[in-house]
């Protein structure tokens, strides 16, 4: 459900003289609104998505090294704590790399 929508009859119930008699109608919306801002938790705006994107921002590692990282991963042989002693990050770093959590925009599958 949209929140301007929830919103919009939350007001129209409010500025009512009626709230009184629908306060059960106030309460569904309200728990409407709770459960769109649960679903919308951690999902960055589109508008932002140009300006966070690893481009623009200062990261110790770049595309190249990415991509070096994706291909040299072996598990058990060349694994995720060595990779992270040869580009300097932390091994929960190149796990999010190898995941697709980071850079998942400059994925070679896509």
């Amino acid at each position: 459900m949209d929140i301007q929508l929830i919103q919009m009859e939350v007001s129209k119930v409010i500025d009512s003289g009626y709230a009184h008699k629908t306060d059960k109608q106030l309460w569904l919306y309200q728990k409407l609104h709770e459960k769109y801002l649960l679903a919308r938790k951690r999902k960055q705006p589109e508008a932002l998505a140009k300006y966070n994107s690893p481009l623009k921002r200062k990261c110790k590692l770049n595309l190249k090294q990415v991509k070096e990282i994706r291909k040299k991963f072996v598990p058990h042989v060349y694994g995720k704590k060595r990779l992270a002693t040869e580009y300097g990050v932390s091994p929960s770093v190149i796990l999010r790399i190898l995941k697709g959590e980071s850079w998942k925009i400059y994925d070679d599958s896509v």
